[in-house]
């Protein structure tokens, strides 16, 4: 995996955090819409179930546990690039900043020009370089991926 394929990840990173939200709020959803369990008195069980919506709720929790283990360790790694990409502002005030950009912003081309205030061809070689100088310092984390 190259330095910009890791950056670009990011992106997948967020989409997968934002899914995980959302797959935590239908399970509480779910639980506040719990339902009673129907006993009518027509028929004989045989073999009784103690407490269906105890039953219910408990996996519900075990649910919206392990989503909540998943938004950590999702939100973590997005915290590891954030803080490596500020990282990069020690070596190049610019480097960081067209990786925050780029990578984390999204930020077109155009707009990343105008904030820096360079033309696209000086943005393409700070760029390179910024991805270069990020490989060199953290690529041992992502180029066995």
């Amino acid at each position: 995996m190259t330095a910009k394929q890791y950056l670009q990840d990011y992106k997948r990173l967020e989409n997968n955090y934002i899914m995980a939200i959302e797959e935590y709020k239908n399970v509480e959803r779910e639980m506040v819409s719990i339902k009673s369990p129907n006993l009518d008195g027509d028929r004989v069980q045989t073999s009784p179930q103690n407490d269906p919506i105890g039953k219910i709720v408990v996996d519900l929790e075990d649910e919206k546990a392990k989503i909540g283990i998943k938004i950590v360790k999702i939100r973590t790694q997005m915290t590891i690039v954030r803080n490596q990409i500020s990282e990069m502002e020690n070596v190049n005030a610019e480097f960081g900043h067209i990786l925050l950009l780029r990578y984390v912003l999204y930020k077109d081309w155009k707009f990343i020009c105008s904030q820096l205030n360079i033309c696209r061809a000086q943005a393409n070689i700070v760029h390179g370089k910024a991805l270069l100088e990020f490989d060199n310092k953290y690529g041992t984390n992502f180029h066995d991926r």
